[in-house]
């Protein structure tokens, strides 16, 4: 199953799709047993967005039960990143900025990254390592689907090539549907 839902770039977005299109959320099969189709199950309201003008706050996320196995499951918009704090969009800016040469230091010093209050050090580092541990696996899945991004090498030059591409937010959602689970 997927976890992520697919272009839904803003919360805003996410909230409209919701009240217009909610079936668009529904799996089409349960994660843990394969049955088809789980019932809406409610949903739980989440912090999405950090920013200081965050007016969607809090956002409902659709959860869905399971009627074959009685496990509940829960899709995201591809605007939020999965068990993180912060949003793809500035994980990628923090990511970029570390990859540029700055420290963890002063990008934590930072007055504001895109109108949110920025993270901490060690939350920038686990960034960077969590997409470290990971590049050789999400690189082989991208090189193989996007064969012009192969031409770059290495670490992590392989990531500043292809986030000129696309935005971290469209990788792990197009990684999230065709390879690997993101967690």
């Amino acid at each position: 199953m997927y976890r992520i839902v697919a272009d839904i770039p803003a919360l805003k977005h996410h909230c409209d799709t919701l009240a217009r299109a909610p079936e668009r959320y529904r799996p089409t099969q349960c994660p843990h047993c394969g049955l088809g189709h789980p019932w809406q199950h409610g949903h739980y309201t989440r912090k999405a967005d950090r920013t200081t003008s965050g007016q969607e706050n809090p956002v409902p996320i659709p959860r869905y039960f399971c009627r074959g196995c009685g496990h509940t499951c829960s899709r995201l918009p591809s605007c939020i990143a999965p068990r993180r704090w912060y949003g793809w969009a500035l994980q990628q800016m923090v990511l970029l900025l570390l990859w540029a040469g700055l420290s963890l230091y002063a990008i934590s010093s930072l007055p504001t990254l895109l109108g949110t209050t920025p993270p901490c050090r060690s939350t920038c580092r686990r960034w960077g390592r969590w997409l470290q541990d990971r590049a050789a696996d999400f690189g082989f899945h991208l090189r193989s689907a996007f064969p012009d991004w192969g031409r770059v090498l290495g670490w992590p030059d392989f990531w500043v090539a292809a986030l000129r591409q696309q935005s971290l937010s469209a990788i792990m959602t197009w990684l999230d549907h065709h390879a690997v689970s993101i967690p």
